[in-house]
């Protein structure tokens, strides 16, 4: 059913621009409030005083762009009001030529964008309790890998210096080095715990490690990135996402291309996949047969690594459809 007021959001820290369609009189009109619970209620309270259209007629459409847009959408979803959040540059490239910028006019934009492609909008749902800690502690663990190697680069790039000049800062490297670890185990171990706590994550997350190459980290972010494997109807759809399907590019009779990735990707992902298919291509007789077979064809061995990718992605989406663990001789069985 086609919406009949559609709001596009301009997401601040401190404040949310909103520009207001209403379909059937064209009437348009724009509004600045607070970015809390005050001025969401404000904002509501105005749409409702100026229609009588009921709320699942409403449609608010707004800009992944972080955590600012965390609160609005937890109350949207709690007023049971159909929200959806796009690509900032899906809307970049739709709006043509533009001059000037500001945060009323880029609340137009989204509005204007979400009243021609509402039929392809998703709704918005926040995730689990359980997943948006999970995210944090990911997120909070990778800052903290990468803090620790930059630490390790720098006490590499000190090895050339005499001990002297760098005794005291090699002796501050090592403690933060040593607290670090400490921090990351400390993190593994959360992270483990809330998948443990919750019986649905515990089960997929038990099914997804079963595939050969992927470890608890990779599972834990495809945990994450998949909202609890309800976010991508089909591996095609989650490896596309991942950078790892490839696409063919060819116009007419007078261009063609290798079929490749694209550079739009979730590059996290893209890079526990690849890792994951390293694991695999060593450790898996069936995978490292194939990747042998591949390179003596001549295949380049990152195309072969991109095929392993995708198919560690399939096995995942299988397995969890099946909802049992990965069998290595499930075809001979079902043969």
């Amino acid at each position: 059913m086609k919406k009949k007021v559609i709001v596009g959001i301009d997401v601040s820290k401190s404040w949310l621009d909103a520009h207001i369609l209403f379909t059937g009189d064209r009437v348009e009109l724009p509004l600045r409030i607070s970015n809390n619970e005050s001025g969401f209620s404000k904002l509501i309270k105005w749409i409702s005083k100026n229609t009588s259209l009921d709320r699942c007629e409403w449609l608010f459409c707004m800009e992944h762009t972080g955590t600012y847009s965390y609160s609005l959408n937890a109350y949207l979803q709690e007023k049971n009001i159909f929200q959806s959040m796009v690509n900032p540059l899906a809307i970049k490239r739709s709006m043509g030529i533009i001059r000037g910028k500001n945060d009323k006019a880029d609340a137009r934009v989204i509005a204007q964008y979400a009243l021609r492609f509402q039929d392809d909008l998703k709704e918005f749902r926040l995730p689990t309790e359980n997943l948006q800690r999970l995210k944090i502690q990911l997120s909070q663990r990778e800052r903290m890998v990468d803090l620790k190697r930059q630490i390790d680069l720098s006490v590499e790039s000190m090895q050339v210096l005499p001990q002297e000049f760098t005794k005291e800062v090699r002796a501050q490297n090592k403690k933060l080095v040593s607290q670090l670890q400490k921090n990351i185990i400390q993190m593994d171990a959360a992270i483990k715990s809330i998948i443990q706590s919750d019986s649905q994550l515990k089960d997929q997350a038990k099914m997804i490690e079963s595939v050969p190459g992927i470890g608890p980290q990779t599972s834990a972010h495809i945990l994450v990135t998949t909202q609890g494997m309800t976010q991508f109807s089909n591996s095609r759809k989650f490896a596309s996402y991942c950078g790892v399907a490839p696409f063919e590019y060819s116009s007419g009779s007078s261009y063609r291309s290798k079929t490749k990735v694209h550079y739009l990707a979730n590059h996290k992902m893209k890079s526990l996949l690849h890792m994951a298919a390293l694991n695999a291509s060593v450790h898996d007789p069936e995978i490292k047969l194939y990747y042998d077979r591949k390179k003596a064809e001549g295949k380049n061995p990152m195309s072969v690594l991109n095929a392993i990718r995708f198919k560690l992605i399939d096995r995942v989406f299988a397995v969890v459809k099946r909802n049992e663990q990965f069998d290595k001789n499930y075809m001979k069985k079902a043969a």
